[in-house]
């Protein structure tokens, strides 16, 4: 049976429907939201604030969930199957209108930029960036992870071995000084390319 949302922004909804958005974090959305949107960059950091509001709502709501991995930077979230069910009730005012409610403007600030502007399509194509390059970097971090876990079990299992058989602790000892580096290396990797994306996020 359907439910009714929360008070939530169409706009974050129509993103959190699309496949490729299944599993998100709210960096991600807002670079998608400037996009397409066409929201003036300026406003970078209060609409992300916008965005993970709207999220924690739908949380505990229960039509997202928060990933059982908690992380300082880059937080990922999935969508339940109740949003792709639901009724969207009473959307709330998008992003624009909220802004102008909670941060006075600027005449040189607007919140949207004009299509009409000959530098709009340069400002789509600039936003692009950071979100590709965000995606490249999670992915770089995912197989680094997935590298140092399995140098991690190589480790583990030396470890295990030559504690079972000590007469093969001089054969493995090397192997395991070579896994164990390995795992070292991976693991500043790993280290290295989640403060990258931490840095991208709060670009």
């Amino acid at each position: 049976m359907s439910r009714n949302l929360p008070s939530i922004d169409r706009r974050i909804i129509q993103l959190l429907l699309k496949p490729e958005n299944s599993t998100f974090c709210v960096q991600s959305l807002r670079d998608q939201y400037l996009e397409l949107y066409s929201v003036n960059p300026v406003h970078k950091a209060p609409l992300r604030r916008f965005i993970y509001e709207r999220i924690k709502k739908l949380v505990k709501a229960h039509f997202v969930e928060k990933d059982s991995e908690r992380r300082k930077r880059g937080q990922l979230y999935h969508v339940g199957a109740a949003l792709l069910e639901a009724d969207l009730g009473n959307p709330e005012d998008d992003f624009a209108k909220w802004l102008q409610r909670t941060h006075p403007q600027t005449p040189n600030e607007p919140v949207i930029n004009d299509s009409s502007q000959p530098s709009s399509e340069e400002n789509r194509q600039a936003l692009k960036a950071p979100a590709n390059s965000y995606t490249v970097l999670e992915k770089k971090l995912n197989e680094a992870q997935s590298r140092f876990l399995e140098s991690l079990g190589e480790v583990e299992a030396f470890q295990q071995l030559m504690k079972e058989h000590p007469e093969l602790n001089n054969s493995l000892s090397i192997d395991y000084r070579s896994a164990h580096e390995r795992s070292s290396r991976l693991l500043g990797h790993v280290s290295a390319l989640e403060k990258a994306i931490g840095r991208l996020s709060d670009s």
